[in-house]
């Protein structure tokens, strides 16, 4: 059980963590025993900063960069200050019913033309996209609510970007070039208050039962035996 007067600061991802597995969200962020990490590529990382710094160049120009040109319904919000507070750690809402914290960290975002400010995220695939997992709805309206906490006029609205490969159309002269889809996502900031509340309690409560689809509670329960 974490303390009552501890700070507690949750994520989209903290969220999805909790609505995964309630345990392991509880381990985690109550006594702080993450879930097992494997190795990973550093490319995807790599692939975002340059990402990033495409966005930014295209920002300085007052437009979508070419490749996206026609595929949104708006421009890049041109204000570079404004873009670096959306990336940063303190880009966040303090839920005074909780007296807890939720933040985001947001690739970038779209200035409509009736004002209102809505997400980008950028996601990279190996293979065509298929339907938006609820994961990223799920983080796509963490970042729609903390647009709306701070103040901005936006809308239950954001846009992933998906950069990927297509091997049945690969240009076997630029066999690295990224093929490019552009998803529409319905966002539920109201939703995600909803669970952010939830999963600020349960932290507040005692440890949640090892759930059922796990696997990794069903590991630990496992090694327990032995």
């Amino acid at each position: 059980m974490i303390h009552q007067d501890s700070l507690i600061r949750l994520s989209p991802s903290s969220l999805n963590l909790f609505l995964d597995c309630p345990r392991c969200f509880y381990l985690d962020k109550a006594m702080g025993f993450n879930r097992p990490e494997t190795p990973f590529s550093t490319l995807p990382s790599g692939v975002d900063y340059t990402l990033k710094k495409y966005f930014d160049h295209w920002r300085e120009k007052k437009g979508l960069p070419p490749l996206l040109q026609g595929k949104l319904p708006g421009t890049l919000v041109g204000d570079q200050a404004l873009i670096a507070r959306f990336r940063s750690r303190s880009f966040e809402w303090h839920d005074k019913e909780t007296n807890a914290h939720f933040a985001g960290i947001l690739d970038d975002a779209l200035l409509c033309e009736d004002g209102s400010i809505v997400p980008l995220d950028n996601k990279t695939r190996g293979f065509p996209p298929q339907e938006p997992h609820a994961t990223h709805v799920n983080q796509m309206s963490g970042y729609t609510l903390l647009l709306e906490e701070n103040g901005f006029k936006t809308k239950n609205l954001a846009y992933l970007i998906y950069w990927f490969f297509n091997h049945k159309a690969m240009d076997v002269e630029h066999p690295m070039a990224f093929h490019i889809a552009v998803e529409e996502v319905r966002t539920n900031p109201d939703e995600i208050r909803r669970v952010f509340r939830e999963a600020v309690e349960a932290l507040k409560g005692q440890m949640p039962p090892p759930s059922a689809t796990c696997a990794f509670c069903a590991y630990r329960k496992q090694g327990s035996e032995f």
